[in-house]
């Protein structure tokens, strides 16, 4: 890509960005290059649903060149590494999903055993904390696995970003279905939202959630749930609150 196309390219992305009032360029700006023909985004944002929407816009613009997330969640409980390490692998100990999984976290630059693998198909994973961003490596067993070790790391106070590495063994294919299963379970996990009044659907990742909740404040966690999910490229809200 010569320097025209990579300018008119940030600038068409720029453009986008500034239309998307879920993204509010103006209160979180967002710095746009494109190095060795790969789009980088970086900075700030208030929450996922504006950091997922920032890089599902970015792909689209893009097409097919490459997009490098660097968007981080700003926290307004910052934590030392360590302790966000801590709690981080303590909620992963604590999940009955993971209840045979092997755990290491890095302490001092080097990793530990925190819990040693339960039988021989349970995966492992290693936690890893640098400036707010907990880093997820290893293999697990399923994609829904994946995404739910993901989303609890987000869960944890003072996370910034996580960059997902984990490894599914044996290797499943993306699809609808499963995405829908993974939501499910992330809703069924956060126990300030009614997941049983919630009905899911996905089309080509597009997650669709209805139903009745009783006010808006336990609506917009049901509707942020689904965009702690990776994968999900759009949450259409056909949510009704009681009050």
């Amino acid at each position: 890509m010569n320097d025209v196309a990579a300018a008119r390219l940030s600038r068409e992305l720029t453009a986008a960005l500034e239309k998307e009032p879920r993204v509010n360029l103006h209160q979180n700006p967002i710095h746009v290059s494109l190095d060795d023909g790969v789009v980088r985004l970086e900075g700030s944002v208030d929450g996922i649903i504006a950091k997922r929407v920032a890089m599902v816009t970015a792909h689209r613009i893009a097409g097919g060149v490459p997009v490098t997330d660097r968007l981080r969640v700003r926290s307004e409980r910052r934590q030392e590494d360590g302790e966000l390490s801590r709690q981080t692998v303590n909620t992963l100990e604590l999940e009955p999903v993971f209840r045979d999984y092997g755990i290491r976290e890095e302490r001092r630059s080097r990793m530990e055993t925190v819990r040693v693998r339960r039988g021989e198909v349970a995966g492992a994973m290693d936690v890893c904390v640098r400036d707010g961003i907990v880093t997820l490596a290893g293999a697990v067993e399923s994609l829904s696995h994946r995404r739910l070790a993901e989303v609890l790391a987000w869960w944890t106070a003072g996370c910034e970003d996580v960059d997902n590495r984990l490894r599914v063994e044996p290797p499943e294919r993306e699809n609808d279905g499963e995405l829908a299963d993974a939501i499910r379970i992330v809703l069924e996990k956060d126990p300030w939202v009614r997941a049983d009044q919630i009905s899911i659907r996905v089309k080509d990742a597009a997650v669709t959630l209805a139903g009745y909740l009783p006010n808006a404040e336990e609506h917009r966690m049901a509707v942020q749930d689904a965009w702690y999910v990776p994968g999900v490229h759009e949450v259409i809200d056909e949510i009704q609150t009681w009050s």
